[in-house]
């Protein structure tokens, strides 16, 4: 039987964002001063869009008297891309995967579902890819941590191809598997070791706390305790500028591109409306799970995952982590981020716990420590496995740095200096 080839037309559901999604998903996911300085920038080139700046606070405050003299890590790296001559859509694909970045440099959505959500061409995504991963600090944009560690290694004068092997071959080089290194990479014994000792040196994400590179948490919502101790959310006035389109009818508008610049100013204007109504959706389910935090001493958190959280308010859980990052709330004067509040639970004796309790608990213990004998990380592992808690060793490790907290050797050291 012979082959025949014909053209049919085949049906198919799919979801497809509107350029007002689009823009409303965008400023979700910048953190607050990042919005505010789009908004402001958008005001300035957009005569439909009318802005009231923000009129400051507190928190507000405190954080521009305390960053004076940095620069947030998405500004900085706007900055670099201006600089450059890149075709628009490489430039705009580069300023759009910015504020995809997480607040350590990494970027945790795949290309694809961003092209599926912007219906930008991967090509172009990837090429927006490799401009904002050209820029400092080094690693910045990478999806995962070899990739951040090739992309240190190559700002460092190693060959690209040469640091993409390297990276590959992480575990040899932690056990200093010369041999078997030099047989894979064919390279000189003596390089290798130099590789190896800038590998040290690299921190495990493209933004290091001490290189300057800050966005700092500026609250948008307020958690109070009101009468009987019923906690209510409200949002805080001045953080995001209040946007309003200019009463002008589109109809009358001559020209595309004025009907342009109105219907940009009204998405504009829909996805900050779009942003308080979600950020206050999430701060009344954070006030909910976890009224034990804000009505007692700031001590405990219930373990609640984003996937739980996500299906409780009917939300995507990409949108929900937009929404998480770079955001915080103030409560009790104190200024908590968002994210802090998500968490996967440790098996426990009495059920999950969450790893904010688990680091209060080690937090406690090193401070009742003998200065003679700090606890090391698997005495302090084996402790809490003795309570219940089903944690590793590299898990207190990692609770311990987050709290600052420097080594058994690192603190025995200070006592006795």
């Amino acid at each position: 039987m012979a082959a025949k080839s014909g053209l049919g037309l085949v049906p198919r559901q799919g979801l497809v964002l509107t350029e007002a999604m689009r823009q409303s998903l965008a400023l979700l996911r910048m953190p607050t001063l990042a919005a505010a300085e789009a908004i402001a920038r958008e005001a300035e080139e957009n005569p439909f869009l009318v802005v009231e700046p923000p009129a400051g606070g507190a928190a507000y405050d405190y954080a521009l008297d305390t960053t004076a003299a940095t620069v947030s890590l998405g500004e900085g790296l706007r900055r670099q891309i201006a600089l450059r001559r890149l075709d628009p859509a490489i430039e705009a694909a580069a300023l759009y995967l910015v504020g995809e970045l997480r607040g350590d440099g990494y970027l945790d959505v795949a290309l694809s579902d961003l092209a599926a959500e912007t219906g930008a061409p991967v090509a172009v995504l990837e090429a927006g890819l490799a401009v904002v991963q050209g820029c400092d600090p080094a690693g910045v944009g990478a999806r995962s941590l070899a990739e951040c560690l090739e992309l240190k290694l190559a700002d460092a004068g190693i060959d690209r191809p040469l640091a993409r092997a390297c990276a590959e071959h992480l575990d040899d080089f932690a056990e200093a598997r010369w041999v078997r290194i030099s047989r894979s990479l064919r390279q000189p014994q003596a390089l290798l070791e130099k590789i190896a000792a800038l590998l040290r040196g690299f921190g495990s994400a493209p933004v290091r706390e001490d290189g300057g590179w800050v966005d700092p948490l500026v609250p948008e919502l307020a958690v109070e305790v009101r009468v009987q101790g019923r906690l209510g959310v409200t949002l805080l006035s001045g953080r995001l500028p209040a946007c309003t389109v200019m009463a002008v009818p589109r109809r009358s508008l001559e020209g595309e591109a004025l009907r342009a610049l109105h219907d940009r100013a009204r998405r504009i204007a829909g996805a900050v409306v779009a942003r308080r109504e979600t950020l206050l959706r999430i701060g009344a389910h954070i006030a909910e799970t976890q009224s034990a935090f804000f009505l007692g001493r700031h001590q405990t958190i219930v373990p609640v995952s984003r996937a739980e959280a996500a299906a409780a308010l009917a939300m995507h859980p990409t949108t929900l982590g937009r929404a998480l990052a770079g955001k915080a709330l103030v409560a009790g004067g104190q200024v908590f981020p968002l994210g802090m509040f998500f968490s996967r639970g440790l098996p426990g004796a009495e059920g999950a716990v969450s790893p904010f309790d688990v680091q209060q608990r080690i937090r406690a213990m090193i401070a009742q420590e003998s200065s003679e004998a700090p606890l090391a990380d698997d005495r302090i592992c084996a402790q809490l496995q003795k309570e219940g808690v089903d944690i590793a060793r590299r898990t207190v490790a990692k609770y311990r740095k987050c709290l600052r907290i420097p080594s058994s050797f690192g603190r025995k050291r200070r006592k006795v200096s």
